[in-house]
């Protein structure tokens, strides 16, 4: 049976995306436009990413950089919490927090950013892979630092016409394994695996429809769970069993799922996104919680503001990386009302 949750606003913190955050111990990672604050061990640090003139200007102004997409990051610690992994504006940076130094260390070919919480961090290395229009379906590279960070190369490339993008990359806790769900559409959704660190076994799970279509994804021992991302029809949650590598379908959402998170005590969150589809039937983000991963129930939600989405983008709530519980994490979101560009701390309490 489902357990019913109250959101708690406990208060706001200071930038638009939170990449980092931690219930214990204060770590965080926040920005707004190129400009970051990195909390670390106690220390707060604060740096920008070299942006044109005419783009710094215009990036203090919240619905310009919504429309600009001047916005949009990714910021990770790396595995020895030594430095900062940054992704703006289709570069990669890394941010030596030891020696206080910004350095640029490659470039995208597709895309400006990944979704938020697709890389992986591991001790094999750290990998993400590009999220991007590619209209012509050429190759999509996946990244790995084997060095924490410090340099980049391409370790594997999904074929020219096989995806349109990758939507994240995450550390199986169960087995060696990496998975990457891919999209959008007809033959292009597959939840890949890479049993390997190098990527040279693989495996593509899926038929090609929109019930493999994740953006994010809840691991379990003998089963991995994703909520459908699909505008295109309704999205559900679907089961992957990892021994007979099918899928048990339970409860649909009302719109397509990007983001999801599981708390230390073991209470899992995810959202359901408001943009344009015949499988998106409401006007607000919706945030749900649960307690077994099987059984949501909604928390709140949030209304998608008056905005264009085509220029000003879908409405979506997010949430940060790092261990966080359920009485103690962060939201952000853009383009809705009362949580665009903000970032709250929040909690769940049990009703």
């Amino acid at each position: 049976m489902a357990s019913n949750y109250k959101l708690e606003i406990k208060g706001e913190l200071p930038g638009e995306i939170a990449h980092h955050y931690e219930s214990q111990g204060g770590d965080s990672i926040f920005s707004t436009a190129n400009r970051f604050t990195v909390k670390r061990s106690q220390r707060t640090i604060q740096f920008e990413i070299p942006i044109h003139s005419a783009n710094k200007a215009l990036s203090y102004s919240r619905i310009l950089r919504r429309a600009l997409r001047l916005d949009k990051s990714n910021a990770v610690f790396n595995h020895r919490g030594d430095g900062v992994v940054i992704l703006y504006g289709g570069v990669i940076y890394f941010y030596d927090l030891a020696a206080d130094r910004l350095t640029r260390t490659g470039r995208l070919r597709q895309c400006r950013n990944v979704l938020h919480c697709g890389i992986a961090v591991t001790e094999r290395g750290i990998y993400f892979g590009e999220y991007g229009h590619n209209t012509q379906r050429e190759a999509v590279p996946v990244w790995r630092s084997c060095d924490d960070g410090r340099s980049w190369s391409i370790v594997y490339e999904f074929p020219p016409g096989s995806i349109k993008h990758i939507h994240g990359i995450y550390s199986d806790p169960y087995s060696p394994s990496l998975w990457i769900p891919t999209g959008d559409f007809a033959g292009e959704c597959t939840v890949a695996e890479a049993k390997d660190p190098d990527f040279k076994t693989c495996i593509r799970h899926g038929d090609g429809t929109q019930k493999w279509r994740p953006v994010s994804m809840f691991f379990e021992p003998d089963s991995i769970l994703w909520p459908m991302d699909s505008p295109l029809e309704t999205s559900y949650l679907q089961q992957f069993d990892r021994q007979t590598q099918t899928i048990t379908q339970h409860r649909p959402f009302p719109g397509p799922i990007w983001y999801s998170k599981r708390f230390t005590d073991g209470i899992g969150i995810l959202q359901s996104s408001v943009e344009p589809g015949v499988g998106v039937t409401s006007d607000h983000a919706h945030l749900f919680a649960s307690k077994n991963l099987i059984d949501w129930t909604e928390v709140t939600k949030f209304q998608k503001d008056w905005w264009p989405m085509k220029y000003f983008k879908f409405g979506v709530i997010a949430f940060a990386g790092g261990n966080q519980t359920s009485d103690d994490f962060v939201i952000f979101g853009e383009a809705l009302k009362g949580l665009d560009g903000r970032i709250l701390r929040v909690g769940l309490t049990a009703v």
